[in-house]
């Protein structure tokens, strides 16, 4: 069976939701099914539109039987909203709910304000950053 789930947050660069990573830790352990990596989409500081409708059309056009959709908003979504902010992205709720009248899709809308460092993305600066510097040496002692 192909499932997937795709986790959108609303953290800064830099930053995670701390729901989101739980979210992500339970899916991944025995408990949550024990999801592979692969069928995890993760935008933990958000996603605009067009992106979030060309993940679901591939996905869709992959047939996967089960799709999981985690919203961690900044604040709560109401049930009249038409739009939910993720990252400063609009993203429309009409565009979430044509998709799962399509295929078996459930969502999950939570609310989580409390932040945590991503280490994994300063890590990959700190790396970056590294090689820029280093190359910027050699340049200049040519």
């Amino acid at each position: 069976m192909k499932k997937y789930a795709i986790l959108c947050g609303s953290a800064p660069r830099g930053f995670t939701q701390k729901k989101i990573n739980e979210m992500y830790d339970f899916l991944t352990s025995s408990s949550g099914g024990a999801w592979a990596e692969k069928e995890i989409v993760f935008f933990p500081n958000g996603v605009d539109d067009a992106m979030l409708a060309f993940v679901l059309e591939r996905l869709k056009a992959d047939k996967a039987e089960q799709i999981l959709l985690y919203i961690c908003t900044l604040t709560p979504v109401a049930d009249e909203d038409k739009s939910i902010w993720l990252g400063g992205y609009e993203v429309r709720r009409s565009l979430i709910e044509a998709f799962c009248s399509d295929v078996c899709a459930q969502v999950i809308y939570d609310c989580g304000r409390k932040l945590e460092r991503n280490e994994k993305i300063e890590l990959e600066k700190e790396v970056f950053e590294n090689k820029i510097t280093s190359l910027s040496f050699e340049r200049e002692g040519e």
